[in-house]
């Protein structure tokens, strides 16, 4: 019952026109791109049920590096593609005290929401956040999921996502897509698990795009990241098999979280959550591409070209990144990492998890960022 509430509540919230609060105005765009990446290929055949997710589960935690590397083929492939990419830009009412447009790239599990939920604004939304800071922001949903183009899970993976959130940010910085508001002086890449992935190898391949980089719900420290313990906590199954109703027109390669309770262990640390906003969060998660979670391990070199400032915050207790204790686990290697970068900072934020935005203490999270942002005269 709580659920179909949300989802009430939720359906009621999504139908307001932009612009949407007297503080802020927002315009919704669909954006052609034209990408050219150099893509993995999945080695094994296409799933055709849930016994084969199971077995996919088993080689790629394996502790022989050549059983778990077998689900890849030995070449990459060359992909140029079209795609329809669905965004959303807000920037303040009233002119903000500054021309800077932050670009959010959400994770897997997630959709564009995950930056301006349906939920209470003052705690949840990283969106009203930043803009009533004077920011503006370009969010969007990624390569297959929510409004954007749909292509196989089979094909969606860590290097078509940075081929578009680079020609994104290309044509933001451009002044387009951005309600009016013309060229911005700086361009801040922030991203959320997967979408720090994107957004670092956005940064470290094209850092002339970019003067701010904000990862969250990440970590650079290899040692303590659980990433095979996130496959095995989180039953996979097949997204279509799990609900043929919302996910039928998917592929096999696209999968989800067996359950709440699944996904509450990847993603929530109690006592700091609410049971309510966790069950929301699950009825709105968003499948992911099998090659996405393949490429989560496949972190860019060192972005030694990149001069700008660079953040990373992850909730203190991430069990993805940090296996569930991120204190002394962020600042090294991340401060070597970004050995040029003009300021560094990591936060361990307490009283949270990996889906950071979505605890009870989030906002906090938020003034962290536009503090170090507005500290380095962004």
């Amino acid at each position: 019952m709580k659920v179909a509430l949300l989802l009430a509540a939720a359906a009621a919230l999504t139908a307001r026109a932009c612009p949407t609060e007297n503080f802020k105005i927002c315009e919704d765009y669909t954006i052609p791109v034209t990408t050219t990446s150099n893509n993995l290929a999945f080695g094994l055949s296409e799933f055709q049920n849930n016994f084969d997710v199971s077995d996919f589960v088993d080689t790629i935690t394996s502790r022989d590096p050549s059983t778990a590397s077998s689900v890849l083929a030995a070449e990459r492939q060359n992909l140029t593609a079209n795609y329809d990419i669905s965004a959303t830009f807000c920037k303040p009412a009233k002119p903000g005290k500054k021309n800077t447009v932050l670009i959010a790239t959400h994770g897997l599990n997630f959709d564009r929401s995950y930056w301006d939920p349906d939920l209470d604004k003052v705690t949840y939304s990283f969106v009203d956040w930043v803009i009533s800071q004077g920011y503006s922001i370009f969010y969007y949903d990624r390569l297959g999921v929510g409004k954007s183009s749909q292509v196989s899970g089979y094909v969606a993976q860590l290097a078509n996502q940075v081929a578009i959130a680079t020609e994104l940010t290309r044509l933001v910085k451009s002044g387009l897509y951005v309600a009016d508001s013309g060229r911005p002086d700086a361009v801040v890449l922030v991203g959320h698990s997967f979408g720090s992935l994107v957004t670092l190898t956005t940064a470290a391949e094209s850092p002339e795009l970019v003067e701010g980089v904000v990862l969250t719900g990440f970590s650079l420290n290899s040692t303590y990241q659980n990433h095979n313990g996130f496959v095995e906590a989180v039953g996979l199954r097949v997204a279509a098999e799990q609900d043929p109703e919302k996910w039928g027109h998917l592929d096999t390669g696209y999968l989800t979280p067996v359950d709440l309770y699944a996904n509450v262990g990847s993603f929530f640390k109690a006592p700091d959550y609410s049971h309510e906003v966790a069950m929301y969060a699950d009825s709105v998660k968003t499948p992911f591409a099998v090659t996405e979670l393949l490429d989560d391990k496949n972190v860019p070199s060192p972005p030694y070209a990149f001069k700008g400032p660079a953040m990373i915050i992850s909730g203190k207790y991430d069990f993805i990144f940090c296996t569930s204790d991120c204190d002394d686990v962020l600042e090294n290697p991340g401060r070597k990492y970004f050995a040029n970068a003009s300021a560094f900072k990591a936060v361990s934020y307490p009283g949270a998890g990996h889906g950071l935005n979505l605890h009870l203490n989030a906002a906090g999270s938020f003034k962290e960022i536009t503090d170090f942002l507005g500290d380095n005269g962004l």
